[in-house]
């Protein structure tokens, strides 16, 4: 990207005559706009118990986009996040999640910049237990949200099915809960998908840490020992990205699978908007 000489070396004038020059030669970029359906079941059962999707607008640089929803059999949520693209990968300014069961309807908003989370608001709060582990301002530090966190740089510069690309800690805060997803190379699968996608996905064995948040019950205690969770994951063609094809995992009553049904990515060229001392002079698609 082409660097701009800083305001205060050049005079109002001189700016602005910059600013009309490059108006002349707007910067080309790329966005990539993905579609991704998803059925969850039982292994077991040939009937889905919910579906969801999601949507992400991926620009080479600038500003990205990603909005998911899912509901189900007593369940429904809603999730936004947004944030800039970087060098090595999603860097989110905001995060929105609604969710509603049969007990209850909860929010969580969170505003983040560089990793850090600077404000969050759960409505309504989760109530207080003695054995919850508190949330403390260093658990807010180096982090993404958990929309975010669906989508994955390729860590192996132009290999985006080389095993390494498995190799990475997810480091999640969600509002209740901090936790880790670490992933680790299984192996690699071809799938096709129903719509969209068809080619090779690096399976990734995926384990759950919990940091804090969550509470010192059996339950959590079971999900930091299962081996069976796997996160096949496939690239978004034109973006630099990996995205989730399949999720599953073993669970007491048989093994939950999610899995794309439709996964689809269009890219397209922009021109960007040339923008000098907060005025903005020319934008074109």
């Amino acid at each position: 990207m082409t660097q701009m000489i800083p305001m205060f070396r050049l005079p109002r004038a001189g700016a602005l005559a910059l600013a009309f020059a490059c108006a002349w030669q707007p910067a080309h970029a790329l966005e990539t706009t993905l579609t991704a359906k998803y059925n969850a079941r039982l292994s077991y059962l040939p009937i889905n118990f919910a579906t969801g999707k999601l949507t992400a607008t991926l620009p080479e640089s600038g500003r990205y986009s990603l909005d998911f929803g899912a509901q189900g059999i007593g369940f429904a949520m809603s999730g936004k996040a947004v944030g800039t693209v970087v060098p090595d990968g999603l860097s989110p300014v905001s995060s929105a999640i609604d969710t509603l069961d049969s007990s209850e309807k909860r929010s969580i908003r969170l505003a983040l910049s560089r990793g850090r989370v600077r404000r969050d608001v759960v409505t309504p709060p989760v109530p207080y237990r003695r054995d919850r582990v508190p949330i403390t301002d260093e658990h807010r530090v180096n982090v993404t949200d958990p929309i975010s966190a669906l989508v994955m740089p390729v860590s192996v510069k132009g290999a985006p099915l080389d095993a390494g690309n498995c190799r990475r800690t997810l480091r999640i805060f969600e509002g209740t809960e901090r936790f880790n997803i670490q992933l680790s190379y299984l192996r690699t699968e071809r799938v096709k998908t129903p719509v969209g996608y068809e080619g090779q996905a690096i399976v990734c064995r995926a384990s759950y840490r919990a940091v804090a948040g969550h509470r010192a019950v059996q339950g959590v205690r079971d999900m930091e020992a299962n081996q069976t969770m796997e996160a096949w994951l496939v690239p978004v063609e034109g973006s630099g990205m990996l995205v989730p094809w399949k999720i599953s995992m073993g669970t007491k009553i048989g093994t939950m699978v999610i899995e794309a049904s439709e996964f689809t990515a269009r890219t397209v060229g922009t021109a960007q908007a040339n923008v000098v001392d907060g005025f903005e002079l020319r934008k074109s698609r």
